[in-house]
């Protein structure tokens, strides 16, 4: 098991903002508002990166009155109320008034990062796949189905910046994953081993395309966000090279249940 990372506090208040607004643009949410600063992402409450409250460059204090209205814009939607809270984030006393308030926290994770060059030789080009084929091959080694698989693949082609849907071995696949370009920056996202298929090195070799890929493309730098509580992919991603940049966790309102992440 590896052990729980360190995150560093030299970050500049700079490069969050670029990796935060990279990761907002390469899985977007459907609709986004913004209060006091705050961007109220919401995508049908698929995954609770896409429908939470998440810090903007000009994130303000958030007095009892703003926090109404963002719990009812999120009401108004059906959504519980979940608030994305970043170390180092703008507004450090937001968790403690968040619990004060009832909210749960959830989920602690880490943003890992490493940087990138190109390849000294052509690197192998990862299979691409088009967003249908590529989600059903998602669909099919994640387990992950149901309704709410419309909405992944409506945020999927929302996404404006290049990107590599990818699968591994070309044929009869049994590992996917994603790499999405914004500005310099390539997120790795959904990567998916079929469960008889993993420690085999197959999503170390599918990231590894994917990197390389990135790095091609003239990115300068990876990111990933991963649950800490992930010790198998924290383990492979530290294989590959990424440290941490920086934590994250959702606070969740009192009366949101179970969230889908």
């Amino acid at each position: 098991m590896p052990p729980s990372p360190t995150a560093p506090r030299s970050i500049e208040p700079a490069t969050w903002q670029r990796l935060e607004a990279a990761a907002w643009a390469a899985w977007p949410a459907l609709e986004e508002h913004e209060h006091a600063g705050w961007r109220l992402r919401t995508a049908r409450g698929y995954t609770r990166r896409a429908n939470s409250a998440n810090a903007g460059p000009g994130a303000q204090a958030l007095s009892n009155v703003d926090l109404d209205a963002i719990e009812a814009h999120y009401r108004d939607r059906g959504l519980p109320t979940i608030f994305r809270l970043t170390e180092p984030g703008p507004q450090p006393a937001l968790d403690a008034q968040l619990a004060q308030r009832g909210y749960t926290r959830q989920d602690p994770s880490w943003v890992l990062w490493k940087p990138l060059v190109p390849p000294p030789l052509p690197a192998p080009a990862p299979a691409l796949r088009p967003w249908p084929v590529w989600l059903a091959a998602f669909q099919h080694l994640s387990g992950k189905l149901g309704p709410e698989q419309a909405t992944h693949l409506a945020m999927l082609q929302a996404i404006q910046g290049p990107c590599a849907p990818a699968v591994w071995p070309a044929e009869d696949p049994l590992c996917c994953g994603l790499a999405v370009l914004h500005q310099g920056w390539a997120g790795l996202f959904d990567i998916a081993t079929h469960p008889a298929a993993r420690r085999q090195g197959l999503a170390r070799a599918l990231c590894g395309q994917l990197l390389d890929w990135a790095a091609a493309q003239g990115a300068h730098h990876a990111y990933l966000q991963v649950l800490e509580a992930n010790t198998a992919a924290r383990a492979l991603y530290a294989q590959l090279g990424f440290v941490p940049a920086y934590r994250y966790w959702y606070r969740i309102g009192p009366a949101a249940g179970q969230a889908p992440r």
